[in-house]
Protein backbone atom coordinates (compact mmCIF):
# COMPACT_ATOMS: atom_id res chain seq x y z
CA UNK A 1 0.00 0.00 0.00
CA UNK A 2 1.33 3.25 -0.88
CA UNK A 3 1.65 6.02 1.57
CA UNK A 4 0.52 9.69 0.17
CA UNK A 5 3.04 11.92 -1.81
CA UNK A 6 2.56 14.53 1.46
CA UNK A 7 2.72 13.14 4.66
CA UNK A 8 5.49 11.34 3.25
CA UNK A 9 7.61 14.59 2.60
CA UNK A 10 6.56 15.68 5.82
CA UNK A 11 7.86 12.45 7.65
CA UNK A 12 11.10 13.23 5.82
CA UNK A 13 11.46 16.48 6.81
CA UNK A 14 10.91 15.85 10.40
CA UNK A 15 13.82 12.93 9.67
CA UNK A 16 16.29 16.10 8.77
CA UNK A 17 15.56 18.33 10.73
CA UNK A 18 15.77 15.92 13.74
CA UNK A 19 19.40 14.65 12.61
CA UNK A 20 21.96 16.81 14.73
CA UNK A 21 23.34 18.87 11.42
CA UNK A 22 27.02 18.74 11.18
CA UNK A 23 28.93 21.88 11.68
CA UNK A 24 31.87 22.22 8.55
CA UNK A 25 34.62 22.42 10.76
CA UNK A 26 37.38 24.84 9.05
CA UNK A 27 41.28 23.19 9.33
CA UNK A 28 42.96 25.66 12.04
CA UNK A 29 45.55 27.49 9.48
CA UNK A 30 48.90 26.24 11.25
CA UNK A 31 51.19 29.21 11.65
CA UNK A 32 54.10 29.52 9.62
CA UNK A 33 57.40 29.13 11.57
CA UNK A 34 59.50 32.12 12.15
CA UNK A 35 62.14 32.58 9.51
CA UNK A 36 64.99 31.61 10.07
CA UNK A 37 67.73 34.35 10.67
CA UNK A 38 70.01 35.05 7.91
CA UNK A 39 73.54 33.97 9.21
CA UNK A 40 75.95 36.38 9.93
CA UNK A 41 78.19 37.48 6.68
CA UNK A 42 81.66 36.01 6.92
CA UNK A 43 84.58 37.43 7.92
CA UNK A 44 86.24 38.64 5.13
CA UNK A 45 89.99 37.35 5.18
CA UNK A 46 92.14 39.71 6.40
CA UNK A 47 95.53 40.34 4.95
CA UNK A 48 98.71 39.23 6.84
CA UNK A 49 99.86 42.50 8.88
CA UNK A 50 102.48 43.62 6.36
CA UNK A 51 106.00 43.70 7.78
CA UNK A 52 107.96 46.71 8.50
CA UNK A 53 110.14 47.75 6.16
CA UNK A 54 113.90 46.02 6.81
CA UNK A 55 116.07 48.95 7.49
CA UNK A 56 119.37 49.05 6.24
CA UNK A 57 122.32 48.49 9.04
CA UNK A 58 124.99 51.32 8.71
CA UNK A 59 127.92 49.60 7.24
CA UNK A 60 130.54 49.61 9.40
CA UNK A 61 133.34 52.37 9.76
CA UNK A 62 136.71 51.13 7.59
CA UNK A 63 139.38 51.52 9.63
CA UNK A 64 141.72 54.42 8.75
CA UNK A 65 145.40 53.06 7.98
CA UNK A 66 148.37 55.16 6.99
CA UNK A 67 151.40 53.53 6.09
CA UNK A 68 154.70 56.37 6.11
CA UNK A 69 158.10 55.42 6.78
CA UNK A 70 158.67 52.18 8.70
CA UNK A 71 155.18 53.03 10.97
CA UNK A 72 151.95 51.48 10.55
CA UNK A 73 148.63 53.68 11.93
CA UNK A 74 145.26 52.27 11.94
CA UNK A 75 142.63 54.13 13.77
CA UNK A 76 139.21 52.40 14.37
CA UNK A 77 136.11 53.20 15.98
CA UNK A 78 136.78 52.66 20.02
CA UNK A 79 133.10 53.16 21.73
CA UNK A 80 133.85 56.43 22.64
CA UNK A 81 136.73 55.92 23.90
CA UNK A 82 140.43 57.45 22.55
CA UNK A 83 143.08 55.15 23.43
CA UNK A 84 146.84 54.24 22.00
CA UNK A 85 147.72 50.98 21.58
CA UNK A 86 151.66 49.78 20.52
CA UNK A 87 151.25 46.02 19.32
CA UNK A 88 154.39 45.43 17.22
CA UNK A 89 156.97 44.48 17.21
CA UNK A 90 156.87 42.42 20.54
CA UNK A 91 159.43 42.96 23.05
CA UNK A 92 160.62 46.42 21.93
CA UNK A 93 160.50 48.56 25.12
CA UNK A 94 158.57 51.53 24.59
CA UNK A 95 158.03 54.66 26.35
CA UNK A 96 155.03 57.33 25.63
CA UNK A 97 155.69 61.14 26.00
CA UNK A 98 153.26 63.90 26.03
CA UNK A 99 155.39 66.81 25.99
CA UNK A 100 157.63 66.27 28.55
CA UNK A 101 155.36 63.66 30.89
CA UNK A 102 155.76 59.98 30.74
CA UNK A 103 152.55 58.49 30.32
CA UNK A 104 153.17 55.16 29.81
CA UNK A 105 156.41 53.08 29.77
CA UNK A 106 156.52 49.11 29.07
CA UNK A 107 157.54 46.53 26.49
CA UNK A 108 154.97 45.55 23.45
CA UNK A 109 152.22 45.19 23.50
CA UNK A 110 151.13 48.05 25.64
CA UNK A 111 148.12 50.49 25.65
CA UNK A 112 146.93 53.54 27.35
CA UNK A 113 143.99 56.12 27.21
CA UNK A 114 144.79 59.37 25.28
CA UNK A 115 143.99 62.95 25.04
CA UNK A 116 141.41 63.28 22.43
CA UNK A 117 143.34 64.94 18.81
CA UNK A 118 146.77 65.06 21.05
CA UNK A 119 150.05 64.66 20.20
CA UNK A 120 152.61 61.90 21.51
CA UNK A 121 155.90 61.35 21.17
CA UNK A 122 156.87 57.36 21.20
CA UNK A 123 160.28 56.01 21.63
CA UNK A 124 160.84 52.29 20.94
CA UNK A 125 163.99 50.93 21.84
CA UNK A 126 164.46 47.71 20.03
CA UNK A 127 166.32 44.35 21.16
CA UNK A 128 168.89 44.93 18.58
CA UNK A 129 170.06 47.97 20.23
CA UNK A 130 168.36 50.78 17.21
CA UNK A 131 165.94 53.39 19.01
CA UNK A 132 163.11 54.91 16.44
CA UNK A 133 161.32 58.31 18.01
CA UNK A 134 158.19 59.08 16.33
CA UNK A 135 155.10 61.29 17.10
CA UNK A 136 151.52 60.18 16.66
CA UNK A 137 148.09 61.89 17.01
CA UNK A 138 145.21 59.85 18.91
CA UNK A 139 141.94 61.04 17.51
CA UNK A 140 138.80 60.94 19.73
CA UNK A 141 136.71 58.39 20.30
CA UNK A 142 139.59 55.94 18.61
CA UNK A 143 141.33 53.50 18.72
CA UNK A 144 145.05 54.03 17.11
CA UNK A 145 147.21 50.67 16.87
CA UNK A 146 150.20 51.07 15.96
CA UNK A 147 153.29 49.11 14.06
CA UNK A 148 156.42 50.11 14.39
CA UNK A 149 159.64 48.42 12.30
CA UNK A 150 162.98 48.63 12.94
CA UNK A 151 164.91 51.10 10.72
CA UNK A 152 167.12 49.36 7.97
CA UNK A 153 170.16 50.65 6.59
CA UNK A 154 169.21 52.00 3.18
CA UNK A 155 171.02 50.48 0.26
CA UNK A 156 171.83 51.97 -3.10
CA UNK A 157 169.58 51.41 -6.29
CA UNK A 158 170.31 48.02 -7.41
CA UNK A 159 171.52 47.52 -11.15
CA UNK A 160 168.42 46.93 -12.64
CA UNK A 161 166.58 49.54 -11.59
CA UNK A 162 170.08 52.66 -12.14
CA UNK A 163 169.95 51.41 -16.05
CA UNK A 164 166.45 52.15 -16.23
CA UNK A 165 166.68 55.35 -14.77
CA UNK A 166 170.45 56.33 -16.79
CA UNK A 167 167.60 55.15 -19.81
CA UNK A 168 164.82 57.46 -19.10
CA UNK A 169 168.09 60.59 -18.33
CA UNK A 170 169.01 59.72 -21.97
CA UNK A 171 165.59 60.16 -23.83
CA UNK A 172 164.86 62.96 -21.80
CA UNK A 173 165.08 66.22 -24.12
CA UNK A 174 166.72 69.10 -22.30
CA UNK A 175 168.83 69.30 -18.83
CA UNK A 176 165.47 70.49 -17.68
CA UNK A 177 163.56 67.56 -17.54
CA UNK A 178 166.85 65.59 -16.55
CA UNK A 179 166.96 67.52 -13.63
CA UNK A 180 162.75 67.38 -13.04
CA UNK A 181 163.98 63.27 -13.32
CA UNK A 182 166.38 63.55 -11.18
CA UNK A 183 164.62 64.84 -8.18
CA UNK A 184 162.07 62.86 -8.38
CA UNK A 185 164.16 59.23 -8.44
CA UNK A 186 166.28 61.16 -5.60
CA UNK A 187 163.07 61.40 -3.57
CA UNK A 188 163.29 57.58 -3.06
CA UNK A 189 166.71 56.08 -3.90
CA UNK A 190 169.73 56.42 -2.52
CA UNK A 191 172.80 55.18 -4.79
CA UNK A 192 176.82 55.62 -5.30
CA UNK A 193 179.68 58.14 -6.13
CA UNK A 194 180.11 55.82 -9.31
CA UNK A 195 176.24 56.04 -9.71
CA UNK A 196 176.03 59.82 -8.58
CA UNK A 197 178.45 60.37 -11.11
CA UNK A 198 176.88 58.80 -14.02
CA UNK A 199 173.59 60.25 -13.68
CA UNK A 200 175.74 63.62 -13.68
CA UNK A 201 177.29 62.78 -16.90
CA UNK A 202 174.13 62.60 -18.66
CA UNK A 203 173.47 66.61 -18.61
CA UNK A 204 174.89 68.77 -20.90
CA UNK A 205 175.77 72.12 -19.12
CA UNK A 206 178.13 73.00 -16.54
CA UNK A 207 175.18 75.09 -14.95
CA UNK A 208 172.79 72.09 -14.78
CA UNK A 209 175.46 69.70 -14.22
CA UNK A 210 176.36 71.75 -10.89
CA UNK A 211 172.92 72.18 -10.47
CA UNK A 212 172.67 68.37 -9.89
CA UNK A 213 174.77 68.13 -7.10
CA UNK A 214 172.53 69.76 -4.10
CA UNK A 215 169.92 66.56 -5.28
CA UNK A 216 171.69 64.07 -5.09
CA UNK A 217 174.52 64.82 -2.40
CA UNK A 218 172.34 63.81 0.74
CA UNK A 219 171.06 60.30 -1.31
CA UNK A 220 174.92 59.30 -1.74
CA UNK A 221 175.61 56.28 0.43
CA UNK A 222 179.72 56.02 0.68
CA UNK A 223 180.28 60.20 1.09
CA UNK A 224 183.87 59.36 2.20
CA UNK A 225 183.89 58.82 -1.56
CA UNK A 226 182.39 61.99 -3.15
CA UNK A 227 185.51 63.59 -3.68
CA UNK A 228 185.52 61.77 -7.05
CA UNK A 229 183.04 63.90 -8.51
CA UNK A 230 185.34 66.51 -9.18
CA UNK A 231 186.76 64.89 -11.81
CA UNK A 232 183.18 64.89 -14.11
CA UNK A 233 183.91 68.71 -13.67
CA UNK A 234 185.95 70.32 -16.45
CA UNK A 235 187.00 73.86 -14.73
CA UNK A 236 188.58 74.62 -11.67
CA UNK A 237 185.88 77.20 -10.56
CA UNK A 238 183.37 74.29 -10.64
CA UNK A 239 185.25 71.82 -8.66
CA UNK A 240 185.77 74.18 -5.94
CA UNK A 241 182.11 74.90 -5.82
CA UNK A 242 181.26 71.21 -5.98
CA UNK A 243 183.49 70.65 -2.83
CA UNK A 244 181.28 73.71 -1.32
CA UNK A 245 178.00 72.09 -1.75
CA UNK A 246 179.29 68.62 -1.11
CA UNK A 247 180.55 70.04 2.68
CA UNK A 248 177.64 72.05 3.31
Amino acid sequence: MSLPRAPCAALLFALVAACPRQTEVKPTPQEEPPPEPAPPPKPKPQKPPAKPPKVAQPAPEPPVVIVEDGIRLEYRPHAGRTVVEVTEPEGAQVQAFDGSALVADDTVPLAFDAQPDHYYRLVARFPSGSVRDKKVQARAGRLLSVRLQEAKEPQAMNDKDFRALRTELEHERGDTAKLALLRTAAANSYFTTVQAASLIDRLVYREDKLAAIPILKDRILDRENAWQLYQHFTYREDKIKVQEMLER
